[in-house]
């Protein structure tokens, strides 16, 4: 984690509506993933005003913390920040257990309803040490689903995978924000990229960082005839 005096991006003017998909694109160390943690609440911003959830983190307490942590999930880059002596079910099914209003049948139900719906139930058993980088990010992915929540941040989700397991992470999430359109339940998602390429069809919303600045792109319309030089990069480069 960054430190917290270090600023890395200046000037960030930015808002998250309800049911958005975002997509901060930027070059390595640009300082994108701190962005993303500090909108998700795991940083504090070094000034300026942070509402998560309408809140203002300045003067939130800690029983505000706990709500946006139960509302607010988070996939970290490549090998998901799992715990390495807990198998994939054990990680999974984590911060289910320090939710009161589930009992371990529960639980147990849950674990197994995400590892089917990720791809994962040949894995449940397995160390995370002893799988691909491509399946830890999806026990990543798996478990920041495991409880009811509102906001998903993913950090460079696609970094580092094969174009086979890219399509399948956008196609999920494409799907999982129409079920929960569905269901009466916008879903917001915000990722970081290395690059727009792949996002173009599923995300609504794009931004760039460059230079320590952040820079709101716009809609895919605004996103496509963009002349600024760093957005036609983050178009043509990638798979």
């Amino acid at each position: 984690m960054d430190a917290p005096e270090v600023v890395l991006i200046q000037d960030a003017n930015w808002r998250i509506g309800r049911g958005d998909f975002w997509v901060v694109s930027g070059r390595p160390l640009s300082g994108k993933s701190a962005l993303l943690m500090t909108a998700g609440g795991l940083n504090r911003p070094v000034r300026g005003t942070l509402r998560i959830l309408g809140q203002d983190v300045a003067a939130a307490h800690e029983k505000d913390r706990v709500n946006w942590r139960q509302r607010i999930g988070y996939v970290f880059e490549q090998r998901g920040r799992l715990f390495s002596l807990l198998n994939v079910a054990q990680n999974i099914a984590l911060p289910m257990q320090y939710h009161p209003g589930m009992d371990e049948a529960g639980i147990a139900a849950r674990v197994d309803e995400l590892l089917m719906l990720t791809g994962l139930q040949d894995y449940s058993d397995q160390m995370p040490s002893h799988l691909s980088l491509s399946i830890q990010q999806r026990v990543g992915l798996a478990r920041a689903l495991a409880l009811s929540f509102e906001v998903l941040f993913l950090d460079n989700p696609l970094s580092t995978l094969s174009l086979r397991e890219c399509r399948w992470w956008l196609d999920f999430l494409r799907q999982l924000q129409e079920s929960h359109r569905a269901q009466g339940k916008p879903l917001t998602l915000v990722a970081s990229a290395d690059d727009f390429r792949g996002w173009t069809d599923v995300a609504n919303h794009f931004a760039v960082v460059e230079g320590g600045r952040f820079h709101v792109v716009g809609g895919r319309d605004e996103l496509s005839s963009s002349a600024e030089p760093v957005v036609q990069e983050f178009l043509t480069k990638g798979f």
